[in-house]
This record gives structure tokens, sequence and C-alpha cells, in this order.
């Protein structure tokens, strides 16, 4: 899943690129990547994110490696391109993930799903169900950060399975009144040399509940105009 958009300028900018990376993209790879690097086996990787476009990489330039594990095997700056679409939200540490794919790489593109989406996944069946009496599977269980567009660049904020066991702290169908569209749903932007990351901390009790509350509200008075 990505901004179907954005596919187009990328495919056409990349295609004559003699080296383009695509990170974490096992599941749905870039057609113009000349090597995928996954901690997923290559036999793994799925159908390519453009049916009319053919697929550049091969087994040889497939590597398996966790994206977490510093320095990737790679010299700086040997890729013209990185792409990476629905990969950080997912890792331990995306900082240094996002420091070694702008090491790498000389510019790129990458994507993430917004906090909205995190906190209103109105097409899930997970929405509001409830176990033992208690909401479950707001947003997506797997991934670990809540990522934010900050300036020209990313903050990530630990995703707590804790906070979305209130209804006070997340989004429902009956609130919204809408699904949510692709654009308020995911977050991407193109990047040349290098973007700033940060971890956005959230500490006391007190803080994360007040910020997520204020942020719901922020969140459905822009859904509801």
């Amino acid at each position: 899943m990505m901004l179907i958009e954005k596919l187009g300028p990328i495919l056409e900018q990349t295609r004559s690129m003699p080296r383009v990376l695509d990170v974490g993209g096992a599941s749905i790879p870039l057609n113009t990547a000349t090597h995928v690097l996954d901690v997923m086996p290559f036999e793994r990787f799925g159908a390519p994110l453009s049916a009319d476009e053919p697929i550049r990489f091969s087994r040889d330039n497939y590597l398996v490696h966790d994206i977490c594990t510093k320095p990737w095997p790679f010299p700086d700056g040997y890729f013209d391109y990185s792409f990476c679409a629905q990969t950080v939200e997912d890792v331990r540490d995306p900082i240094g993930a996002c420091e070694e794919l702008m090491r790498v790489s000389r510019q790129g593109y990458i994507e993430f799903p917004s906090r909205l989406r995190e906190c209103f996944h109105a097409k899930s069946g997970y929405l509001w169900r409830r176990i033992a009496g208690r909401p479950i599977r707001v947003g997506y269980g797997h991934h670990r950060w809540l990522c934010e567009l900050d300036g020209n660049g990313i903050s990530f904020t630990a995703k707590p399975s804790t906070l979305f066991h209130s209804r006070r702290y997340f989004i429902t169908r009956d609130e919204a009144g809408r699904d949510l569209t692709p654009q308020e749903s995911f977050i991407g932007f193109f990047w040349t040399k290098r973007f700033p990351v940060a971890e956005r901390l959230l500490i006391a009790p007190g803080e994360t509940e007040a910020d997520f509350i204020r942020f719901k509200k922020e969140a459905l008075a822009r859904l509801r105009r």
C-alpha cells in the first residue's frame, strides 16, 4: 500500500538510474529497484507495485538484512535513489534505519501511515471489537511507532498498546462519520542528501493522556470540516 499518485513520478525518475535501493520492499517491491534490502528471504517477495513495469532486481541483488543492524552492507553514497514505504513504523530503531538510508543514498522517497490512520482504522474489523469488555487492535497492531511529518523530516512516538484501551484516546467511525482518504492515511515525501529524524518523548502518564486527547480533538475537528 502506498500513495498511488507518487508511484508514476518515482518510476519515471528511477527507471534509468544505475543503482536504486528498495528498503523493506519484500512484500510489494518497487519495480525499478536494482537492489532490495529486507529481513525476509527472496522467496517471500510478492507482486510488485506496478503491473506494467518490468522488475530490475534479481536474487543476486536481494540482500537479507535487518535494517536496524548497522552498518548496512553498502558504502557511503552507493545508491542514486532509495525507496522506503510502509517500513519505518515497524522496526525497533527507525532513527538508526533512517540514518543508514541517508548514508547509503543521495536522494529518495519515504512513506509511512499517518498518526490519524493509526488512531482511526475505519475499514478494519478491529475498530471496535471487544474481548473481555475491552476494545482491541485500533490501527495496526504490529506497528511500533506513530510517525508524523515534522517540518521536512519525521518524528517518531512510541505506540504503547495501553493508550488504545480507552475510547478517549482513539477515533471511532461514529465520531468521524466517514472513511479516511489515502491522503489522510499515508504521508510521503521526497528528500535529497538528508532529512531530520527525532523521537518524540512522552514520559509522564498525565502528559501522555493529555497529548493523545488533544490530538484526538484536533483530528476530529479536521475530519468534520
